[in-house]
């Protein structure tokens, strides 16, 4: 399937430094929901808004965006920007025609000459609005306080 990120919404009494070891099977996970890595490449620049902490560091220091390459942790802080960019993104492709086809990273040969294109991404765009409509849903299980949504890079 090719790049994925995965998102966990998980209750705020786990080990969050920890559970990306552990995630797999965890019976602490209340949700969870797979991103394609170029459908958040897409956005990325937008999801660079939001409050998030790296609980890979430490002390889990707070700052903006997602950790492409790492984990993320989104909490009550980070829920009215989360929520609102993942609305905007999902009103926005409603107005798309069925099949979605968006301009994806422009595009080298093997030996890195410059083909002069840009990839094309497809997708289904019924199928982005049910992925964006169940990250907004675990979203709002975090504006309380009492859950996390947890992110894991590429």
């Amino acid at each position: 399937m090719g790049l994925e990120h995965e998102f966990y919404l998980i209750p705020n009494t786990v080990d969050v430094k920890d559970f990306w070891v552990h995630r797999e099977n965890n019976n602490s996970v209340i949700d969870s929901e797979v991103i394609h890595d170029n459908l958040i490449l897409y956005i990325f620049d937008s999801l660079e808004w939001i409050p998030s902490k790296n609980p890979a560091l430490s002390g889990t220091p707070t700052g903006l965006g997602l950790n492409y390459h790492g984990v993320t942790l989104f909490d009550k802080h980070s829920f009215p920007t989360l929520e609102r960019v993942f609305s905007s993104w999902r009103d926005l492709f409603k107005n798309a025609p069925t099949t979605l086809e968006l301009t994806g990273e422009f595009v080298y040969d093997e030996n890195d000459e410059i083909l002069g294109t840009y990839e094309k991404l497809v997708f289904n765009r019924d199928e982005v609005i049910k992925l964006f409509e169940k990250i907004i849903s675990m979203t709002l299980h975090i504006a309380n306080g009492d859950c996390y949504l947890y992110h894991c890079g590429i």
